[in-house]
C-alpha cells in the first residue's frame, strides 16, 4: 500500500522536475511561456502518467493476481519473471519483443530520474551557496549526471540481490516526504513571486489543504506502526 500511494502515479517531488524542465525550455526558446502552456505541459504528463499506472495495475492483476507467483527480490530473476508472465498469456514467440519493450522502458525511466534530479540537485547548490552561485554550466550538469550514475551503481550492486528491499525504501522516504513537498508547493504557488490573479482557487487550496493533512496522519501512523 505504501509503495502504490508513494509512487502512484508518480511521486510528488516530480513537480519540481517539472518547474526546472519549464524553466529550461524558456532559456532555449528564448521566450516566457505563459501560464496556460505550462499548465497544460504539466497537465499532459501527470495525466498520461496516471494512466500509464492505471494500465500498469491492471496488466499486473491479469497477468501476476491469482497465479500464486511469489517475485524474487533478485533483480535478475525479478526482471526475468516479469517478462516470463507476459510470454505465459501472449507466447514463446513474443519474449525477445517483451524483453526490449521493458530495458527501453526502464532506460527512458533511468534518464529521465538521472536528468531531473541532476537539475533539482544543482538548483538546492545554488541556493545553498552564501553568494547563490549558479550551477548551470553543461560541465555542472555532466558532473551531475555521472555523480548520480556512480552512486545509482554502488547502491544497485549493494541491494541486487534484494531490490524489493530497496523498492520498499525508496517509496517509504517518498511517501513521508509527500506532506512536506506538497505544502512547499503550495506555499511558491500562493507567494508574492505570483500575481494574486493566477493563485488557484479556494477550492483547489482546500483540496491541497485535505491532501496534506490526509498524507501527513497516514505518513504518521505508517512511521507509528514500523517503530512500534
Amino acid at each position: 500500500m505504501i509503495g502504490l500511494v508513494g509512487w502512484m502515479p508518480t511521486a510528488v517531488e516530480a513537480s519540481s522536475w517539472i518547474s526546472l524542465w519549464t524553466l529550461e525550455k524558456q532559456k532555449v526558446t528564448k521566450r516566457r511561456l505563459p501560464l496556460n502552456e505550462a499548465l497544460q505541459e504539466f497537465n499532459s504528463g501527470y495525466y498520461m502518467t496516471a494512466l500509464l499506472a492505471v494500465f500498469f495495475l491492471i496488466i499486473g492483476w491479469m497477468t501476476l493476481y491469482g497465479t500464486q507467483t511469489v517475485l524474487s527480490d533478485n533483480a535478475v530473476t525479478f526482471a526475468d519473471q516479469a517478462v516470463q508472465l507476459f510470454t505465459t498469456h501472449i507466447g514463446k514467440w513474443a519474449y525477445i519483443f517483451i524483453a526490449v519493450s521493458a530495458f527501453a522502458t526502464m532506460f527512458s525511466t533511468c534518464m529521465t530520474a538521472h536528468d531531473a534530479i541532476a537539475r533539482v540537485s544543482l538548483d538546492i547548490l545554488k541556493h545553498l551557496t552564501p553568494e547563490h552561485k549558479h550551477y548551470s554550466g553543461r560541465k555542472y550538469f555532466a558532473i551531475g549526471i555521472i555523480g548520480l550514475a556512480i552512486v545509482n551503481y554502488i547502491v544497485l550492486t549493494a541491494f541486487g540481490a534484494n531490490m524489493g528491499t530497496l523498492v520498499a525504501l525508496a517509496t517509504f522516504i517518498s511517501f513521508v516526504m509527500a506532506p512536506i513537498v506538497g505544502y512547499m508547493n503550495l506555499k511558491n504557488v500562493m507567494s508574492d513571486d505570483l500575481p494574486k490573479a493566477f493563485h488557484p482557487g479556494k477550492g483547489l487550496q482546500y483540496l491541497t489543504y485535505a491532501g496534506i493533512v490526509f498524507l501527513s496522519l497516514f505518513a504518521l501512523y505508517y512511521c507509528w506502526i514500523v517503530l512500534f
